[in-house]
């Protein structure tokens, strides 16, 4: 009788909306979670990214986005690791709204020789598809038919950038975004491709909330996205080799895996790597008055050194970096308990660089 009772509602639900017969039945919650035919589909970034999901990657102006697409392009294609996580190979489409075809032609070259030179990866680029828009840009509805009428054969199509396919909506209206991204959703839903926008970051420095919510425009492309992978800037620092470099953090925010923790990248044209040695709290352009100083900044100080005593450490702190002595304590005692410096096996009292 139960049963019966459900099997009435949901067909009095569904005869109320047979003017959309678009739209998916209404499922009984019993036989749902009992339907062996739901499954999950393949992740296209392992642990981020699954196969028909929305991505966006947020990061400021001029902060090397485009470089970051076309690198996640490239190793889809190729099903190499991205940022450290690995993917499964798949056919690329990246619609390029922003640079020239020479500019294009040039960046995917560099990266190519990069891969083939210094890597342990063979790549060709044959799997990675160019769609140069640059001058063309219009509104997702009139790109949308085309976009579709070519996707079957892809599992992962780059829109670089977002603004580029405004048409005539306004970033700051969440109605307008909304549209959009439903636009962009029956895309990933209807081919079953996984779809990777690139948004651009309001004006103004980094602030002290979460860092997705500097992406520009509504709010809606903050609660979109099945996952976000946003992108600050900061204070180029010194690495093992004592070559200076440019970094930045990654935040990624998931929705259908567990949380990751923020992890540091490093510029080395054409690609960004990953770096233990970055300190993640130096975000350029935030933090008051007042000078700033972290275990981290101890990394390689002492390398030269060989034994010294906390006293000889806390005293060269002062002198490189210009802290006070109580600061220079507390540091040092950090890096101990970060194991950038540990305790002598031969004297306890004394210090070694690890």
């Amino acid at each position: 009788m139960q049963e019966l009772t459900n099997d009435i509602l949901i067909q009095g639900l569904v005869d109320g909306i047979t003017e959309t017969p678009s739209l998916p039945p209404i499922i009984n919650g019993e036989a749902f979670v009992c339907d062996l035919g739901v499954t999950e589909p393949p992740q296209l970034i392992e642990g981020v990214l699954h196969q028909g999901s929305k991505l966006i990657i947020g990061g400021g102006s001029k902060g090397r986005k485009t470089w970051s697409f076309m690198d996640l392009a490239l190793c889809v294609s190729e099903g190499i690791p991205w940022w450290g996580w690995p993917t499964n190979q798949g056919r690329v489409l990246y619609l390029n709204f922003e640079l020239q075809p020479f500019a294009m032609q040039k960046r995917m070259r560099m990266m190519i020789g990069h891969y083939n030179d210094y890597t342990g990866h063979q790549v060709t680029g044959q799997n990675f598809d160019v769609w140069n828009l640059r001058g063309h840009a219009a509104a997702i509805e009139t790109l949308r038919p085309k976009i579709k009428a070519n996707l079957g054969q892809y599992s992962l199509v780059i829109f670089d950038p977002l603004y580029k396919m405004l048409g005539s909506r306004n970033e700051n209206d969440a109605g307008d975004m909304g549209s959009l991204m439903n636009e962009i959703e029956s895309i990933a839903v209807e081919q079953e491709v996984s779809v990777v926008i690139g948004a651009h970051y309001r004006k103004g420095g980094p602030g002290d909330g979460k860092a997705m919510e500097r992406i520009s425009g509504s709010g809606v492309l903050q609660r979109d996205p099945d996952a976000i992978l946003t992108m600050t800037d900061l204070d180029d620092q010194v690495e093992e080799d004592d070559n200076e470099r440019e970094c930045c953090r990654i935040d990624p925010v998931l929705r259908n895996f567990p949380p990751q923790a923020p992890f540091g990248l490093y510029w080395q044209c054409p690609v960004f790597k990953h770096g233990e040695w970055i300190n993640l709290e130096k975000v350029k352009g935030k933090g008051g008055a007042a000078a700033q100083f972290f275990a981290d900044d101890l990394r390689g100080m002492f390398k030269k050194d060989g034994e010294f005593t906390y006293t000889e450490a806390w005293k060269k702190v002062v002198d490189q970096l210009g802290c006070g002595d109580s600061t220079a304590k507390k540091l040092v005692k950090k890096a101990e308990d970060k194991g950038i410096i540990t305790r002598s096996a031969l004297d306890p009292k004394k210090l070694l660089q690890v």
